[in-house]
């Protein structure tokens, strides 16, 4: 399986920041300026960005002047998140520039809501995003726990007419203590859709992992900005092992799965 690494920007009061398993007060700020986090990834070879607004997620805030002037900035594919859940929202980012959204909370809460973002947007720009503790999915910015099942969410995310999937590890997402590969493989085999991971990246081992694990994508953040991987490194090393996806799209050639 192919993957396509991509960095994470989150955005909280204009600023590139890491959070510690989603907690807000434990944010630490890697760049007053995103764009200056952009360009740094892009210049290591990045062909996609994944940027969330954390404070939209938590509905406490919104960076949408932050994203508005980052979008206009750069020329590679961009994946947008948090607090998108409005169909107006959605097609807003689109007609920025953004190339796909994420969508979590709203189509947890109202399925039916994804077919008509589905409809309208089309496919290829949706992503939904499954923030899961142990199996079970979060939301509003993973304050919200639910009993839903991460597995059975990506088998309904299909069904209602999702692009791609995301899953993220909320108790590994910035601990460094590796993916949660288990989980990562129970949602490759139940649906036909490319799926990236996210949550305790490392280093390159990970990655690989990952691209066992039949991930299409990777979102890294802490990894990247602690200097516990090159991005460029990480990238050759993809070349190297033709495990390199240079577009999410580019879908993968696989068998219908159990």
């Amino acid at each position: 399986m192919k993957l396509l690494l991509i960095p994470s920007l989150d955005l909280v009061k204009g600023r590139v920041v890491r959070l510690t398993r989603g907690r807000l007060e434990e944010a630490k700020v890697y760049f007053e300026d995103p764009l200056e986090a952009a360009r740094l990834w892009i210049d290591e070879g990045a062909d996609a960005l994944h940027v969330v607004d954390i404070e939209a997620a938590m509905e406490v805030g919104d960076n949408l002047p932050a994203i508005k002037r980052l979008l206009r900035a750069v020329d590679v594919e961009v994946q947008v998140a948090g607090g998108v859940r409005s169909l107006e929202r959605a097609k807003e980012l689109i007609d920025l520039g953004a190339a796909r959204v994420v969508v979590s909370t709203r189509f947890v809460e109202d399925p039916s809501w994804l077919e008509e973002l589905a409809s309208v947007l089309e496919p290829r720009r949706v992503v939904v995003a499954l923030d899961h503790r142990g199996g079970l999915v979060a939301v509003k910015g993973w304050i919200k726990q639910t009993a839903l099942s991460l597995v059975e969410l990506a088998k309904e995310a299909e069904r209602r007419g999702a692009g791609y999937l995301l899953v993220t590890s909320i108790e590994r997402d910035g601990m460094l203590t590796g993916l949660d590969l288990d989980s990562l493989r129970r949602v490759v085999e139940a649906v036909h859709l490319p799926v990236m991971a996210a949550g305790g990246v490392r280093g390159l081992s990970d990655v690989l992992a990952a691209a066992r694990a039949g991930a299409a994508g990777i979102v890294v953040g802490k990894a990247l900005y602690e200097g516990w991987m090159k991005l460029s490194q990480a990238i050759r090393a993809l070349n190297e092992a033709g495990l390199r996806r240079r577009h999410v799209d580019e879908q993968a050639s696989r068998g219908p799965q159990g």
